[in-house]
């Protein structure tokens, strides 16, 4: 019987990838003549996220594997100039050595920011762009599309399609028998799953993913690996790291969990069902892009490419209470509530985990919800840089991109979330 379920799922989700192809999604392969060109240099789909060559392939991240576009939305919102500005130039701050630079200067040359947009109640304060981009540039994500994909999953539940309390393997049967099985998506959701990872050697990512996962979600190009997709990864997750529900331990495996269970709930496949409900009803301006595996799950937990507009507009609509510019509701209210609240389960996770020194708060629904400056504030956060913090009081959205090279550096954390992201706040006139 659990072979049967489990291949009735395995046979939902090839059948979903292979009709996701719509007018409004499509499927393309890597760039290969690009790709080529650069192989005389050593560089391939196997290092494209490495050092110094994230400075290339963060732009029009796309070119570098399988992936889906998924289009604009046919009533783009606009960015209109607010009255307010900000020089940040003419705001002189320290790096963690008390070396005195303008704030302009310390995010360019030594935080590897690459592009800002500042908005305050939906206007736009400041934008900027460095590195040979602009407006229309693509640029990837990394883990601050966690935040998206949870924003999905919130609407599929408002919608009927699963609850959050449901355990894992009502919609991932290759997950009975593991660790993660019998518990709830709420772990997943808020990385309190409690599984410890198949491979003992890390890699460049530390302790939040391994090689194994890796090659089966075709992160660095479609490898000879046999696990295709997070289906074939899920079974081998028969160790614990700690009791499921206790503590935050970070691992990109339970987005692409979530992702998984959104598609198979919703019945549609997740690119499809995102251009829909987000990307279409968020009057997002652009087309965003999203890798895939070889079946064309998608790789939800961080491969998403998307103008630093659109990557703003998304912490717009999370500071309006889920609504669209033209007050459309997109991410449920009541979802988005309960995130910015927290509850004590998440809380005292929060104190247990590694991160727990980095500031006050907690880990919910693929958010980070933080004291920074005294005032809070939700962080979808990527590991080289890339961030939307939303202040709610004031509705101020600040939205980076960029190409930090030192994944999960604390000094990353102290001069972007301690002292940039209030100084930007306090410096608005």
């Amino acid at each position: 019987m659990k072979k049967t379920m489990i291949a009735l799922s395995i046979a939902l989700s090839t059948s979903l990838a292979a009709h996701a192809a719509t007018d409004k999604v499509t499927f393309h392969s890597e760039d290969k003549a690009m790709l080529e060109k650069v192989a005389a240099l050593g560089i391939s789909q196997s290092n494209w996220d490495s050092n110094e060559f994230a400075s290339m392939f963060f732009i029009e991240p796309q070119r570098v594997s399988e992936h889906a576009i998924i289009a604009k939305s046919s009533n783009p919102r606009t960015f209109d100039q607010s009255d307010k500005s900000i020089d940040l130039n003419h705001i002189m701050v320290q790096d963690v050595d008390g070396w005195e630079l303008s704030l302009n200067d310390l995010l360019r040359d030594r935080m590897h920011n690459r592009s800002m947009v500042i908005l305050q109640d939906g206007k736009l304060v400041h934008e900027h762009y460095w590195s040979g981009i602009n407006k229309e540039t693509k640029q990837l994500t990394m883990s601050a599309a966690k935040s998206f994909t949870s924003s999905l999953a919130g609407i599929a539940q408002a919608e009927g399609y699963f609850k959050f309390s449901d355990n894992v393997e009502k919609w991932l049967p290759e997950a009975k028998g593991t660790v993660i099985g019998a518990y709830p998506i709420q772990y997943v959701s808020d990385m309190r799953s409690g599984f410890d990872l198949i491979d003992d050697t890390k890699n460049v990512y530390g302790s939040d993913w391994d090689t194994s996962m890796e090659h089966a979600i075709s992160w660095k190009g479609h490898t000879d690996s046999e696990w295709v997709g997070i289906k074939d990864y899920t079974p081998h997750l028969t160790q614990l790291s700690y009791e499921q529900g206790k503590k935050y331990e970070y691992h990109s495996y339970n987005t692409e969990a979530l992702g998984l269970i959104t598609q198979r709930a919703v019945g549609k496949h997740w690119t499809e069902y995102f251009q829909e409900k987000i990307w279409e009803k968020g009057q997002f301006t652009s087309d965003t892009s999203i890798m895939v595996d070889k079946e064309r799950t998608v790789i939800a937990c961080g491969s998403m490419g998307m103008t630093t507009r659109d990557f703003a507009n998304m912490g717009d609509i999370w500071a309006h209470d889920g609504k669209s510019q033209n007050g459309t509701q997109v991410v449920p209210k009541e979802w988005l509530d309960n995130v910015w609240a927290g509850n004590d389960e998440v809380k005292a996770a929060w104190a247990k985990g590694k991160e727990a020194p980095l500031a006050e708060g907690f880990y919910k629904d693929q958010f980070r919800v933080l004291n920074l400056g005294g005032e809070e504030w939700l962080l979808a956060i990527g590991v080289n840089g890339q961030v939307i913090a939303v202040e709610k009081e004031s509705k101020t959205v600040i939205a980076m991109m960029g190409n930090y090279n030192l994944p999960s550096d604390a000094r990353w954390a102290v001069d972007v979330l301690h002292m940039a992201i209030p100084t930007i706040k306090a410096n608005i006139k």
